[in-house]
């Protein structure tokens, strides 16, 4: 079994207090990813939500797949990345 270490980043005009962290977590928990954690923070006037992720390589492709199909309701999301990090 692989692990990884992922990290999120949810950017756009509003992705702060419309639920991303309770939603992620949520769904974090449902699949069991031992390690997950994150944040609201600011970059150039755009929010983002910043969520380093750690686990299996099978579960953090279905929460993947999850923030690309699962856009909430109030939020307005211009940017989804990912990417490996270390640490």
């Amino acid at each position: 079994m692989v692990r990884l270490e992922t990290k999120i980043k949810i950017t756009g005009p509003n992705v702060h207090n419309v639920g991303y962290r309770v939603f992620l977590m949520k769904h974090a928990m449902n699949l069991a990813l031992p390690g997950l954690s994150s944040y609201n923070w600011e970059e150039n006037g755009r929010q983002e939500v910043i969520i380093l992720v750690e686990g299996d390589e099978a579960r953090i492709a279905v929460l993947r797949q999850t923030v690309e199909k699962n856009k909430l309701e109030f939020a307005e999301v211009s940017n989804i990345t990912f990417e490996d990090y270390s640490g």
